[in-house]
């Protein structure tokens, strides 16, 4: 086999890859083409390919474990809990199957991916290795997911990964004619999974059109991080990090940034380059500096030496590629002309900058590209642009187009007076007057919170948010405040800050006064939106049953149109908390996309707008009981929110609940109790914690709980109680009766928990179906009171009762996926109390299926600890200590990772495992 220099493989991959797709004739057709312009290279890759095709006369693919696993025998052979099903794909990194889970617990498929035989070897193995490593620490919905990795029986190292049907961005673009702004908005979807992989210290490195899929639902997948190289070496060690590639280095020449060919130091603006490139191709339909008839080496010297045309230059016709730039046009839903008038300024800009043959004349970051690509979909000054006066005024004027027209169609009509324009017109005015509408009632607003935060509040004098919002009530109760469509207007912001506040009392009353003010409104707009947000209000106080018909009465008022885009929008968030709520997660999450779809299409798209649906859309996946999904979204959204500026806000403090929250479903509370405690700093006036909410007070206590501070936990929880029945949240109240209820158990105070828990049952019964996982959790603390007090029997029974509701919650589509094996692991600690060791085992090895399923790889969970641990007290019961051996150990390993060392329950953990290891396999049973 020839030797290749790590040059020579740079530059030759790509074209073997595309060799290796076609058939033998169209594969010499190619060759003698290719041989004509570069006669080197293609006597090269005829050397390549004959070997390859001796290897596989030989034998070789299909039995030698560094082989490229083409064979078709390989179909229907097994990869631990997987079997191969067909070929999928073949590249420089390795070959791709598609596969099958086989071992019955559920359906799923996935791609299998192989390493290749020209990167077999240390440096090879090791680069695959650290793809799986690489992989396993992004979790992003844009990014594929990694599942599993291993060894095959013949050792060839293989990774197990979402299997994503999907085109490659540029022709999923092409074949639905998405315009450019269209295709703007999806590129910001890649933006935003290179942007988490990059604060993972990650850079791809091979960003191109085929490693960039968008599924049928339009949901972009970034694929294959197999040459991605970390910023900072495991260590951590700074002589270490950027790092440079040694022996082969798989890429693509056409993509890769200059400094990648010439050797340089990779970093994140190398994966901004990359992505200069393929957002050029996709709002022009060819790449910077044009492919056509190059030889490699032409290639190379052209991305290093060549300054891209200008993408609205490059759109225009040529007598050569009329035909071509026509079609490119007709793609993008326009014509050349139009097309080029498009890309003019801005985007030849942005895409300019991003294209700096230099590193450091481009993008500082990938958030700051996107942030640029915001701005042009927004009419803003972009930051790259030299500031100008005419540069402002003419985004001004693209950002109030409607109102600048009706000005000049005014003038032009008092000029010419020509009849003919006569309906024009009317229809101009009549949106005029629209237009004028809405800039009055948000001037009012204005100027009556002007003159609530100055005017009417004494100077110097400090005061409460709620004291503020009196005043408001106070001034607005006065007859000729406002008229009465703005009066609505501000009462439904007064009574939406009780809410968050979380003063449901005083914000159902508000609330309940707007709705009935606007009923007499001819605005439909004001009446959605005093109807919409009510029914957040009431199905925070638990009145479901009349939530929902208020939802939908505020949806159908939203008269059609664009310009109702924001209270449309307003609705869906409100409908997804409500369904939430109402123990429907898929439907929440379904209307808060419904919400997304909205803002991403409309002229009032914000990032401001893009901050409050995603954090909607967390929470929307969180409720779901896809913490995975949440956790990533939530990072996202803080993200954005520290771009705008607005990390001490109350949008702050939600976030950091919120995705406490997830973390703490996914077990992992030291994480949650850092941000929990970010949320309270956040909320405090001064060192006073009056202003925190008592969701927050009890979401930390629970936690506390969790990592074994009882007396912390049972402060906290009581302060949350007390302050929810001070401003009379019924939500709040049952969550802290709840959770002081299971702190008394762990205090093995079971009177006090019993009492807490008789209290919990009927408010559950008032706003909860009788279906609902809340029932569930109720029997199941029932049964852990039941059990401390004796009544072994009457606990088996309860905890039976448990996991029955929680499954059905789960089956009808409602809450329960992430209670339920917590109500595994209590029936399981039940179970081994009665000597019913078999039946212990098979609830704890449920709960680490299930668990395994939906963690992340290499990520560890207090909740799969304790499967393990519960695991492990079967096994030894029964006499199999091997086993259990095993499961105290995984027990230990998980609870130190996320209760830390000095856990109570980790060292009790620790403890039983050394017991047992000091034992041996062989030892007594007990």
């Amino acid at each position: 086999m020839s030797v290749l220099t790590p040059e020579q493989w740079q530059l030759l991959s790509p074209y073997l890859d595309r060799a290796l797709e076609m058939t033998g004739a169209e594969r010499a057709l190619w060759l003698a083409s290719l041989g004509a312009d570069n006669p080197v290279l293609a006597r090269e890759l005829e050397i390549l390919l004959r070997q390859h095709d001796m290897a596989r006369e030989e034998g070789f693919l299909e039995s030698d474990s560094t082989g490229l696993h083409r064979a078709p025998g390989l179909t229907g052979q097994t990869l631990g809990a997987y079997t191969l099903v067909s070929q999928a794909g073949q590249g420089g990194m390795g070959s791709v199957w598609q596969a099958e889970r086989s071992d019955g617990r559920f359906e799923r498929k996935v791609a299998v991916k192989f390493l290749n035989i020209a990167l077999m070897g240390k440096s090879g193995e090791e680069r695959f290795k650290r793809e799986g490593n690489i992989l396993g620490r992004l979790t992003h919905p844009n990014i594929a997911e990694l599942f599993d990795s291993g060894v095959s029986t013949t050792g060839q190292p293989y990774l197990v990964l979402e299997y994503v049907e999907g085109e490659q961005i540029d022709r999923y673009c092409d074949q639905h004619t998405l315009d450019v702004r269209s295709r703007v908005r999806l590129f910001l979807e890649v933006l935003g999974a290179v942007s988490h992989a990059h604060s993972n210290l990650v850079v791809h490195r091979d960003l191109k059109s085929s490693n960039v899929l968008v599924r049928k639902d339009g949901q972009v997948k970034l694929l294959d991080f197999g040459i991605a190289k970390l910023i900072a070496d495991e260590e951590g060690t700074a002589g270490k990090s950027m790092l440079t590639v040694e022996g082969v280095r798989p890429l693509t020449p056409e993509c890769a940034a200059p400094e990648q060919l010439q050797g340089g130091v990779i970093t994140t603006s190398t994966d901004v380059y990359a992505l200069g490139v393929l957002l050029y191709v996709l709002l022009t339909g060819v790449h910077p500096v044009g492919t056509e008839s190059m030889s490699a080496a032409e290639l190379v010297k052209a991305v290093i030496e060549k300054e891209p045309t200008r993408p609205s230059e490059v759109v225009m016709p040529t007598d050569a590629q009329a035909d071509i730039t026509y079609d490119n046009a007709a793609r993008r839903t326009a014509t050349p002309d139009k097309l080029s008038r498009l890309l003019r300024g801005d985007l030849d800009t942005i895409i300019g900058k991003a294209l700096k043959k230099n590193p450091e004349d481009r993008y500082p970051s990938v958030t700051a590209l996107a942030d640029d690509l915001r701005r042009y979909l927004r009419n803003q000054p972009i930051n790259a642009r030299p500031d100008s006066f005419a540069y402002r005024a003419a985004k001004f004027v693209r950002r109030n187009r409607a109102a600048v027209a009706f000005s000049t169609l005014a003038v032009m009509a008092t000029a010419a007076g020509v009849v003919g324009t006569l309906i024009q017109t009317r229809t101009a005015r009549a949106q005029r007057d629209l237009a004028l509408r809405q800039l009055l009632r948000r001037q009012a607003v204005n100027d009556f919170n002007e003159f609530l935060l100055s005017d009417a509040a004494p100077s110097g004098k400090p005061f409460t948010v709620n004291e503020l919002l009196g005043r408001a009530e106070k001034i607005l109760s006065q007859p000729h405040a406002v008229d009465d469509s703005n009066r609505v207007e501000l009462l439904v912001s007064i009574g939406d800050q009780y809410s968050t506040q979380d003063d449901d009392a005083e914000a159902r009353r508000v609330l309940e006064q707007a709705y009935k003010l606007s009923r007499s409104l001819p605005e439909p707009a004001r009446r959605a939106e005093a109807s919409c947000v009510l029914a957040g209000a009431v199905a925070r106080d638990g009145d479901l049953a009349r939530a929902e018909p208020l939802f939908q009465e505020g949806l159908r008022e939203v008269p059609s149109g664009s310009q109702y885009d924001l209270e449309r929008i307003l609705c869906f968030r409100r409908g997804s908390e409500i369904a939430q709520e109402r123990g429907e997660p898929k439907e929440g999450i379904n209307r808060i996309e419904a919400a997304q779809a909205i803002l991403r299409t409309s002229p009032f798209y914000s990032d401001l707008q893009e901050l409050r649906v995603s954090m909607d859309l967390a929470e929307a996946y969180r409720m779901a009981g896809l913490n995975q999904q949440a956790v990533s979204k939530f990072e996202q959204v803080y993200q954005l929110l520290s771009s705008l500026g607005r990390e001490d806000t109350q949008s702050a403090v939600t976030i950091f609940n919120d995705w406490a929250l997830a973390l703490d479903r996914l077990g992992r509370p030291l994480e949650a109790e850092r941000l929990y405690v970010r949320a309270i700093v956040a909320s405090r006036a001064g060192e006073s914690e009056e202003s925190v909410s008592p969701v927050i007070l009890n979401n930390y206590a629970r936690t506390l709980d969790q990592l074994s501070r009882f007396s912390e936990a049972a402060d906290y929880a009581e302060r949350a109680y007390a302050k929810a029945r001070q401003v009379d949240n019924q939500f709040a109240i049952y969550q802290s009766l709840y959770v002081r209820a299971l702190i008394y158990i762990d205090q093995r105070d079971f009177r006090r928990a019993a009492t807490m828990l008789a209290e919990v049952e009927p408010r559950l019964q008032k706003s909860f179906p009788p279906k609902s996982y809340w029932f569930g959790a109720l029997a199941s603390a029932q049964a852990l009171v039941a059990s401390g007090n004796g009544n072994l029997q009457e606990a088996l029974r309860l905890a039976d009762q448990s996991v029955t509701i929680t499954e059905a919650a789960i089956k009808n589509g409602g809450r329960g996926i992430d209670f339920l094996p917590i109500a595994l692991l209590r029936r399981s600690a039940l179970k081994c109390q009665a000597a019913r060791y078999a039946e212990s085992a098979e609830d704890a090895e449920r709960v680490v299926s299930l668990l395994r399923d939906v963690q992340g790889p290499g990520t560890a969970s207090s909740y799969l600890g304790r499967a393990y641990y519960a695991l492990g007290r079967a096994r030894k019961s029964q006499g199999k200590i091997a086993e259990a051996q095993v499961a105290f150990q995984q027990a230990a390993e998980q609870l130190r990772e996320t209760l830390g060392s000095d856990n109570a329950e980790t060292r009790s953990v620790w403890q039983q495992a050394e017991a047992i290891v000091q034992r041996g396999p062989s030892g007594p049973s007990v």
